[in-house]
């Protein structure tokens, strides 16, 4: 019984678990959401950029040292995230 309620938990773990691509769409996502309402309100945006410089800087590194492979795959990953296929339609 242990071992099948071990298993069940390891797999909702790893089910909620979400990828660091698809955490940089969505920090983009949010990011450029943040920006437009920003701006549609006439606020400035400096403090927005500031919030999300680290995050940003992890993720334009994150393909650093990776061969053309892991890139493409990188890339995949990419183009499977919801918040991906939602930029620039927003």
């Amino acid at each position: 019984m242990f071992q099948k309620t071990a298993l069940f938990s390891g797999l909702l773990f790893l089910a909620s678990c979400q990828s660091e691509v698809c955490e940089c769409a969505d920090q983009w996502l949010e990011m450029t959401n943040a920006l437009k309402a920003a701006e549609a309100k006439g606020q400035p945006i400096d403090k927005l950029l500031k919030k999300y410089e680290a995050p940003l800087k992890k993720c334009e590194n994150m393909d650093a040292n990776k061969t053309a492979a892991e890139k493409e795959q990188m890339l995949e990953e990419l183009r499977a995230c919801d918040s991906y296929k939602k930029i620039g339609k927003e």
